[in-house]
């Protein structure tokens, strides 16, 4: 990424947002302040997601005129809310959503295509990954200026006091087996009276089993995407069809049978290591050892002070992670389109997200926005299946990347500014047959 590209910050934005009010719907009232007139942009989040109130005070501090009304939501209600809120005729002006979702909301007509928004140079310096699963119908919907990928995260406290030394490389990640033997040992209790669960319950949606983001990969990674088409191992791993009609023979094969019931017997038996509802913040409590979590979480345990370690996801045969991150859009009916996009050009490019995310990611390597390879680094590496016989409905499962140990390692991140050479794997409903 070249500093020519991203000219488009904050601070040049002003020609732009002058340029808003004029395109709204109704002209805001001149001042000598704000000649163009002042502009109230309304927005949607969940609550410690995105646009943060940094980066709303970075806006406003570069572009006084604008104010911002923020309404905010637990994660789990947002995508009902943006469900109601979107199609209506008074809809907030910018919305943080998970951008997986995407492809989803602009096909219901509840995006704004950003394409006329964009500057110079994006689309050739963004991750090709991102790119897609940002866009739909040949349009840019949102600019995805972060992705997140799941890790199991444990309490080094909790771990240390177990003697268990979890995996921190590829070539040594734990097989299911192997993890559910450490959670146990891990555990306080059993039956009624567990203590300290050995993995924490999601805190996806109400915190009750079946997300598909996390709990999906319980059944992909039996199966094997490089055996050949018809075999159930290779419909395990995608748990749908080429055309997106089917799971039959897909989601119920064998092999994601017997991983949905090891998954199934972690919440109940004599080896339950899990909660059936939701702990919050179990893993900074003390109320857990392990749990599965998105690698944004390490901000979340560095300020509750937490001694914590990262390992690579589990998997009973082909290693696989999902990504897709919370990502920044316009609604298509907003009266204020072209300053909230403005707003989200501002904080999705520029000076404005570099620093951002020089403050919000994890120390390492990084040079013009770009990760550096550092070969002595042990990593979770998160890698796009490149395979040109996967139908488009595939490509939508949520995140398609398989891990395998690789001679290149690259250090984990999160919150981190996208470019060519971003994390591989990068992105989420992204067409692998793109890709070769």
């Amino acid at each position: 990424m070249t500093s020519k590209q991203w000219l488009y910050g904050a601070g040049g934005l002003a020609l732009v947002l002058s340029l808003s009010a004029c395109g709204s719907a109704s002209k805001p009232a001149a001042t000598a302040e704000c000649p163009q007139g002042a502009i109230t942009l309304s927005v949607l989040r969940a609550e410690n997601n995105g646009p943060t109130d940094e980066q709303i005070d970075t806006y406003k501090a570069a572009n006084p005129c604008v104010s911002f009304k923020v309404d905010q939501v637990p994660f789990g209600q947002l995508a009902s809310k943006i469900s109601v809120l979107g199609p209506s005729s008074n809809p907030p002006d910018i919305i943080g959503y998970d951008s997986p979702n995407t492809q989803s909301y602009a096909s219901q007509g509840l995006l704004l295509p950003l394409d006329k928004y964009l500057p110079a140079g994006w689309k050739d310096d963004v991750a090709k990954a991102t790119l897609d699963e940002n866009s739909w119908d040949g349009k840019v919907y949102s600019l995805g200026e972060e992705q997140d990928a799941l890790a199991l995260y444990y309490n080094k406290k909790l771990t240390d006091a177990a003697g268990i030394k979890p995996p921190t490389s590829l070539d040594k990640a734990w097989t299911w087996d192997e993890a559910k033997a450490a959670f146990l040992k891990c555990q306080q209790g059993s039956g009624k009276d567990i203590k300290v669960y050995g993995l924490a319950p999601s805190r996806l949606g109400n915190g009750t089993p079946g997300a598909s983001y996390r709990d999906l990969l319980f059944l992909r990674s039996a199966g094997d995407p490089n055996t050949p088409q018809d075999s159930t191992a290779y419909k395990t791993f995608w748990a749908l069809s080429r055309d997106g009609k089917q799971v039959d023979g897909w989601l119920n094969t064998p092999e994601a049978v017997q991983a949905a019931t090891f998954y199934q017997n972690m919440f109940q038996g004599p080896d339950q290591v899990t909660s059936k509802t939701g702990l919050p913040s179990a893993l900074i409590n003390n109320k857990a050892c392990f749990d599965l979590e998105v690698s944004s979480n390490t901000a979340t345990l560095k300020k509750a002070g937490v001694d914590f370690g990262v390992s690579p996801m589990p998997y009973f045969k082909t290693p696989v992670v999902h990504t897709g991150a919370v990502t920044v859009g316009v609604t298509a009916r907003s009266k204020n389109a072209d300053a909230a996009a403005a707003f989200v050009m501002a904080i999705s490019t520029g000076d404005e997200l570099g620093t951002w995310a020089e403050k919000n990611s994890d120390p390492g390597p990084q040079v013009a926005g770009r990760q550096e390879r550092d070969p002595q680094e042990g990593a979770l590496q998160h890698r796009r299946r490149r395979d040109p016989e996967v139908g488009p409905a595939q490509a939508a499962v949520p995140a398609v990347h398989p891990v395998r140990p690789v001679r290149d390692r690259r250090p984990a991140r999160h919150r981190v500014r996208q470019g060519p050479e971003s994390v591989a794997g990068q992105g989420g409903l992204a067409d692998p047959a793109a890709a070769q």
